[in-house]
């Protein structure tokens, strides 16, 4: 077991002023300030097996860097969250806790980074990722959270019938009613959500690993995929990387993700040239009420979305956590969970955030939907992939050395 007193842990996670990404930063901070990380305890449908002490003791230093799009928003949230934090530790001083001289030695030693990303852009990655080899040792655990999708609204009329005919379905998937802009290209021309939510990721994958493995611990990065993408896999054309043709690009990526990122563990954990393999884990945050998708609603219609979740939360359904910090559960489980319960590389799983019918967060497992008929697709987006950074390698080595 890795007690942390020389180093410290290097978290690199990507989020938003609000939404799950938020919600996983503070997790992250309340679980690793408290003398056991909760979210590291075995959880029954996922990780079961005995309780077994976290491998990551942050008292001697915690560097969470928070990639963000925005500058400014970007420094109110981190406020907010040093605020919670605060707050937090402030409740159990008050309640004479036995562990707050460790909480306050955490909170010393923490230090939270906001570093300026845009995953549209190809040349902000990897001058990101330039960024982050220049400035930390190592990073031992990556958190990729970055969602676009390229909703234009909703088809009421079907949404109402869906509603009618399955309303757990409804409230659950939507993506028969939710109604999606088709060939939307980035400045660079790549398919935009293609490039938001799968290629910028991979280029952090790649060009971080020797990052990654210099990490004490074997380091883990999280993809995040979403509950819907199995729906959009009837309709993803496979010669249609990018995704410029699909009716669902959005489901379509989250799909392409759960195989990249299986594919990458499998790699990882077969190659020789890894002393610690870097394990690649997916995740989802179930159904959450984020930004991604409020931005398309006015009030009244975003109150009855919320309210629509709750009542399916109420009567049984274990995919509504709703709130960010609950849908956040799954990504912060795999960040913190002892390796030993972790899924073996060749098992094909994802976990998933869930909650009780009052709320209580949890963690489920499942396997990646219908896996063994695309497993050669997976080797072939991943070969497409690295041929894509690779091409872009060399275009910017070739432009430094003309510069």
């Amino acid at each position: 077991m890795g007690e942390i007193y020389a180093c410290g842990i290097y978290v690199l996670s990507y989020f938003s002023h609000r939404g799950v990404g938020y919600g996983i930063c503070q997790r992250l901070l309340i679980n690793l300030c408290e003398d056991t990380a909760e979210d590291s305890l075995p959880q029954s449908l996922a990780t079961p097996g005995d309780r077994i002490p976290c491998e990551f003791t942050a008292s001697k230093g915690l560097t969470l860097i928070m990639a963000c799009r925005s500058a400014e928003r970007a420094v109110t949230a981190k406020e907010n969250l040093l605020k919670h934090l605060d707050e937090h530790i402030s409740k159990q001083k008050n309640n004479q806790s036995a562990s707050i001289n460790r909480m306050l030695e955490f909170r010393r030693n923490l230090k939270v980074d906001l570093l300026s990303l845009d995953l549209a852009n190809t040349t902000k990655t990897f001058e990101f990722c330039e960024e982050v080899t220049h400035r930390y040792p190592y990073v031992s655990h990556a958190i990729f959270n970055a969602g676009y999708a390229p909703w234009i609204g909703i088809n009421w009329p079907r949404a109402v019938l869906a509603v009618i005919t399955d309303y757990m379905e409804a409230v659950t998937n939507g993506e028969t009613f939710r109604t999606q802009k088709v060939g939307i290209t980035s400045k660079e021309g790549y398919g935009m959500t293609f490039q938001s939510n799968v290629l910028g990721h991979f280029i952090l994958a790649r060009h971080l690993r020797p990052l990654m493995v210099k990490s004490p611990w074997p380091a883990r990065v999280i993809w995040t995929s979403s509950l819907v993408s199995g729906h959009a896999l009837d309709r993803i054309d496979w010669d249609d990387l990018q995704l410029l043709k699909t009716a669902n690009p959005y489901g379509a990526s989250k799909y392409q993700i759960q195989l990249i990122a299986h594919y990458l563990d499998m790699e990882s954990a077969t190659s020789g040239t890894n002393k610690t393999p870097i394990r690649h884990l997916i995740s989802h945050p179930g159904v959450t009420s984020t930004s991604i998708f409020l931005d398309y609603l006015n009030f009244v219609t975003a109150f009855l979305m919320n309210l629509a979740f709750y009542v399916a939360r109420l009567f049984g359904s274990q995919d509504h956590p709703i709130s960010w910090i609950n849908g956040a559960i799954a990504a912060t489980h795999l960040a913190l969970v002892p390796s030993q319960l972790l899924n073996r590389p060749e098992e094909p799983v994802l976990y998933g955030s869930r909650a009780t019918r009052f709320g209580k967060p949890y963690v489920g497992r499942s396997e990646i939907y219908r896996y063994s008929e695309n497993a050669d697709n997976a080797q072939l987006l991943v070969g497409r992939c690295d041929a894509l950074y690779n091409e872009l390698k060399r275009k910017r080595r070739g432009k430094s050395n003309g510069a």
